[in-house]
């Protein structure tokens, strides 16, 4: 039964993702100069569909054993990506300085959103903690 179990969740995932994909090839019919990634459209629907507590259509139970395998091993689905990495080792080493300046950038660029929007998040909070007390 187990084994049924985990084809049932491998079968429910791969299920968003082909409804991703699907959405994805319609809309960029519709919008040409738009491209939609289907893989996160898929994403987005598949959490919508796990928040949504009107319709169970889907449980966080029923893809608990797969989504947590896949989530405990991501490191290994990165090797190809970073093995042919290695092919472009001209170009890398070409523009080596540009590539550190752009990471360093954007990583401190990255810092100063997060900051300011967890400083934004705590705002808010607070703002409706005081509204809370004062009714």
């Amino acid at each position: 039964m187990s084994d049924l179990k985990i084809i049932k969740q491998i079968f429910i995932i791969l299920l968003f993702y082909v409804i991703g994909e699907v959405l994805s090839i319609l809309l960029s019919n519709i919008f040409t100069k738009i491209y939609f990634p289907g893989t996160i459209l898929g994403l987005i629907i598949f959490l919508l569909f796990l928040l949504n507590k009107k319709i169970k259509i889907v449980k966080l139970e029923d893809v608990d054993e797969v989504g947590s395998f896949l989530t405990n091993n991501m490191a290994f689905f990165f090797i190809p990506a970073a093995v042919s990495v290695v092919e472009y080792f001209e170009v890398l080493q070409a523009n080596f300085i540009k590539i550190v300046v752009i990471i360093i950038i954007s990583l401190l660029i990255s810092f100063i959103a997060i900051t300011y929007t967890i400083k934004l998040t705590i705002y808010i909070q607070q703002k409706f903690l005081k509204q809370g007390e004062s009714k």
